[in-house]
């Protein structure tokens, strides 16, 4: 007897869990970023989203983040006629042209980042003004906008030759396809490693751009983004997040004694 109710209470407990996992609110964590470190092995969950959104559903018990890719026409389309539905991880404001953060919800960065200019180390290009690019050949990856290198090919100045991913991008340069290619530097540090090209590729010492990245929320998820604020919080000053941070040389300035 003392069996059966033993069984019984450990059906009820299994039950409960399984009701309460299912009772969290599904929020999709979108991306159209789908590149190493972010995104790395989505069959397994590997890349610093996924690290984000386990991180997202240990700390709270009210929703259950995935990530999920989304092309960034689709994700355009979808916001211009207000049915997006979820978060877009990753992004700045600049690019969704919402500068002052009055369109969409923000939250806090998670990190920074820049794109690099890498070029090969037999052929450094050193990207000081816009002009040190002209007649080069720039590579890129196709759909992604390059608010310097496009002016730039618009002009008349620049020839820019987009591939499919940021590991073609490298292996192109490393084959003198292009004179420089545009990789964000999380990417670039990544690949770096994989291929083993530290010595094969130079870096400018400016950068095409610098950026920090955020989560873009619609404003009607106010509640879910009040939520992700303070989970944001706790990520930033997590030792494990720190130290992904530093591998990728991401890490966020530290904050001053002013600003705490």
């Amino acid at each position: 007897m003392k069996f059966f109710w033993f069984a019984i209470s450990l059906l009820c407990c299994s039950a409960w869990a399984s009701t309460s996992d299912g009772e969290r609110q599904d929020i999709a964590l979108y991306t159209y970023h789908y590149m190493p470190p972010y995104v790395i092995n989505p069959a397994k969950e590997v890349g610093l989203f996924y690290d984000i959104a386990r991180f997202f559903n240990q700390h709270q018990q009210t929703y259950k983040f995935t990530v999920s890719y989304i092309p960034r026409k689709r994700l355009n389309y979808q916001l211009s006629i207000n049915e997006f539905e979820g978060m877009v991880i990753g992004v700045n404001p600049i690019w969704f042209k919402d500068l002052n953060q009055s369109t969409y919800l923000w939250s806090v960065p998670f990190m920074q980042d820049q794109d690099e200019i890498i070029s090969h180390l037999s052929n450094p290009v050193e990207f000081k003004t816009p002009q040190a690019l002209y007649d080069k050949r720039v590579g890129g990856i196709t759909g992604f906008r390059y608010h310097t290198i496009d002016q730039l090919v618009a002009d008349g100045f620049v020839t820019r030759i987009n591939t499919a991913n940021e590991s073609q991008l490298i292996k192109m340069l490393l084959k003198n396809r292009f004179d420089c290619a545009i990789v964000s530097r999380a990417t670039t540090i990544y690949y770096q490693n994989l291929l083993n090209t530290n010595q094969a590729l130079y870096f400018s010492s400016v950068p095409h751009d610098q950026y920090t990245r955020h989560i873009l929320v619609p404003k009607r998820l106010s509640a879910e983004f009040n939520a992700i604020t303070p989970l944001i919080e706790q990520l930033i000053s997590n030792y494990q997040w720190q130290q992904k941070m530093q591998q990728y040389d991401t890490a966020l300035p530290a904050k001053s004694e002013e600003s705490r």
